[in-house]
């Protein structure tokens, strides 16, 4: 039963049975009903044009893939916006909060790019202080001494916290709903960069009492590229300004007063939503990429299977005396992070990459800056264990 059900989803994915696909930390791959459905809709609006009803179709759409990410990650269709990519998420709450001179951000060591550039920008213009929390990885890691640095960390000047839900350097889990509970003890918001945490890792938004959650479409949601999500809660949207609007953000589109500088918003969280027509062909495969995985897949089996194929490898790598894991034992997602005695991330992952074996390293900019296996519900055993073995093999012959 468990293998057909195997088969039948690599039957969808056919990326994965060209090469062995083990970086949709990058990008997933796309399942055959997205790719069809976008042809198609790219197709008809070729040939047919696109003209006024399409808005309403478009509408209606949008709606309905807010409702299907609000299942994911369990939270209310209303507190769902639809962004373009992760990195937009963060920036509209970042630049969405009333900073004052002085107030402070916390973040760590860890963090992504698409999260750090925008936190660079908001400390110049608004004269704000970032503090950074130093966060060990492989064996150095705790859990406790993370939570006492950050809790050392705040002052009466703490506004947020920005964190990632899973490393994309080291692969660390972070403890989101004991930082949360910290965060709120000191009237603190947080904002997580979610980017490697949706669709690899169970996500419970309320219930580890989340403010603002950022995903990513095209990593482990398998959706095409150019769209993604941010969640924030109802609770906080009165106290978070749309950073830029457009006639998506506002109630009942053009049903307002011409003649004065005053809008009323689109409710909850659809006042963040800045694309005015959001690409259909791609909005329309983003939500059968999530059909995919609530429907056919199911979200307790796929990420219970990604637990299940990265336990498998880490004891497999463990026995390999020239390999030491970066990524800390037990807070696991869909990715091992490892470094090679002698080698060079890069080189070593080129190689592999010849092989069809598709890993990445991380960029030498954030230390230890090792070799990166994303781990997805399609991949098979024999798939780890021939990973495994190509590992071993280079290392041998050199």
């Amino acid at each position: 039963m468990e293998k057909e059900k195997i088969d039948l989803i690599r039957e969808a994915l056919p990326a994965v049975k060209n090469c062995h696909y083990l970086n949709t930390g990058t990008n997933g791959p796309l399942c055959r009903a997205t790719a069809e459905i976008m042809k198609k809709e790219s197709e008809k609006e070729f040939l047919e044009g696109r003209y006024l009803p399409f808005l309403s179709e478009l509408y209606k759409d949008m709606d309905e893939t807010r409702s299907l990410l609000a299942e994911y990650i369990n939270a209310d269709y209303e507190e769902v916006a639809l962004t373009h990519t992760a990195t937009e998420g963060m920036n509209l709450i970042l630049w969405g909060i009333n900073w004052q001179p002085g107030d402070e951000i916390i973040t760590t060591n860890q963090e992504h790019v698409a999260s750090l550039a925008p936190i660079t920008l908001i400390k110049n213009k608004y004269n704000l202080s970032v503090k950074y929390i130093e966060v060990t990885y492989a064996g150095d890691y705790n859990e406790n001494v993370l939570l006492e640095s950050f809790r050392k960390s705040i002052s009466h000047k703490s506004r947020l916290l920005v964190v990632s839900h899973v490393s994309f350097s080291t692969g660390l889990t972070f403890p989101l709903k004991k930082l949360a509970e910290i965060c709120h003890e000191n009237d603190m918001y947080i904002l997580v960069d979610g980017a490697q945490g949706a669709g690899a890792t169970p996500l419970d938004v309320h219930d580890f009492n989340i403010d603002f959650y950022s995903l990513a479409g095209r990593k482990w949601l398998l959706g095409p590229e150019g769209i993604a999500a941010l969640y924030i809660s109802k609770k906080r949207i009165s106290e978070v300004d749309p950073t830029f609007i457009s006639p998506s953000s506002i109630k009942n589109r053009h049903n307002l007063d011409i003649t004065s500088p005053y809008i009323i918003p689109a409710p909850y969280a659809a006042r963040y939503q800045t694309a005015t027509s959001i690409n259909r062909p791609i909005l329309l495969g983003f939500k059968e990429s999530l059909k995919f995985l609530l429907k056919e897949v199911g979200k307790e089996w796929m990420l219970n299977r990604i637990k299940t194929l990265i336990s498998s490898l880490r004891k497999k790598l463990e026995e390999i005396p020239e390999i030491s894991i970066v990524t800390p034992e037990g807070t696991e997602a869909g990715f091992i992070h490892f470094l090679i005695d002698g080698w060079s991330p890069a080189a070593f992952c080129t190689i592999m990459n010849q092989r069809k074996y598709m890993i990445r390293p991380v960029p030498e900019q954030h230390l230890p800056a090792p070799i990166r296996v994303s781990v997805g519900f399609y991949n098979t055993e024999d798939e780890i264990k021939g990973l495994v073995e190509n590992i071993v093999d280079i290392i041998n012959k050199e």
